[in-house]
């Protein structure tokens, strides 16, 4: 019964998605460029519901891992996410957490894999950059891009992230951020300053 109603699942995203009436904004360097170098892909917790359509329709050729919390939520959405070929690392900044950087850090070996990770999630604040994002680009040496997306039509839960439904034949527009770099040695102010620009690029709603 969960594997039915993960695909089914999937298979509205699928077709709300095919709806939108796309602009794409691609800073990044990161959509249909299957050789790009290896990023750290990140977005709001509020933007779960598309993320993975995206990358199945503008990322082919790339692996994406991501970071889902040991939930029984999180256990849904490791499913869903699994009709579109993302594979996913089972923890969070609140448990299991050292695991799954661990396992993020192993796997990024593999140029071909993209590591995504939701940096206000699973519990927010939202809109609020976590250690664990930049933390994980100092230890893989990994650019973070930011990517976001914008919906004209959408229906806001009431939730802590005000997670965002699309509506279909929405407009939407889809933007990816400039690398953003960390060095291994960076100050607790550059750190600061880089989770700030981090948050910016993802804006807001």
């Amino acid at each position: 019964m969960k594997r039915l109603l993960a695909w089914f699942s999937s298979l509205v995203i699928r077709l709300v998605g095919s709806t939108l009436r796309m602009t794409v904004e691609d800073r990044g360097g990161v959509v249909d460029q299957p050789e790009h170098p290896p990023v750290i892909v990140a977005f709001w917790h509020n933007r779960t519901a598309l993320m993975a359509y995206f990358y199945e329709r503008y990322c082919r050729g790339r692996i994406a891992l991501t970071f889902i919390s040991r939930s029984r939520d999180g256990q849904f959405i490791a499913d869903v996410a699994a009709q579109f070929g993302i594979k996913a690392v089972r923890g969070s900044s609140s448990r299991h957490g050292t695991s799954a950087m661990l396992a993020a850090i192993r796997a990024a070996s593999d140029q071909h894999v993209d590591l995504v990770i939701t940096p206000d999630g699973p519990r927010g604040p939202r809109y609020q950059v976590q250690p664990g994002l930049i933390h994980l680009a100092q230890a893989t040496q990994r650019p973070i891009v930011a990517v976001t997306y914008q919906l004209k039509w959408k229906h806001l839960l009431n939730s802590w992230d005000r997670f965002q439904v699309p509506l279909p034949f929405s407009a939407c527009r889809l933007i990816t951020g400039e690398p953003i770099f960390v060095p291994e040695n960076a100050s607790d102010a550059e750190l600061a300053a880089i989770s700030a620009r981090v948050t910016e690029a993802l804006g807001g709603d």
